[in-house]
């Protein structure tokens, strides 16, 4: 089962993941995420619509796509108001598309 699929566009670098993105799972797309975000021509959108559980270290991931994103920009999208809650207790609440 894929963990994530990439889909860019002109505008857009869409990762959608799947499943629990535990520690362990993150250790092992961490690569392959900074390659898709190294050089972004247009916004990063981590798409979380078919994950259930994210770890501290999916924080981690997110706050590196953001730095590589710079002006471009960088969302989160179709999190579970679990997930939106561990964004806004760890203060990154900004990163979620309203």
């Amino acid at each position: 089962m894929p963990m994530l699929e990439t889909h860019a566009t002109q505008e857009t670098i869409v990762i959608a993941f799947e499943g629990s993105l535990d520690t362990a799972r993150c250790e092992e797309l961490d690569a392959e995420i900074r390659a898709a975000v190294a050089s972004p021509a247009g916004p990063v959108v981590f798409d979380l619509d078919k994950v259930d559980f994210i770890a501290s270290s999916f924080l981690r991931l997110c706050i590196h796509a953001q730095r590589q994103a710079g002006g471009q920009g960088f969302h989160v999208v179709n999190e579970s108001p679990l997930i939106k809650r561990v964004f806004k207790i760890a203060g990154l609440d900004a990163m979620l598309k309203a």
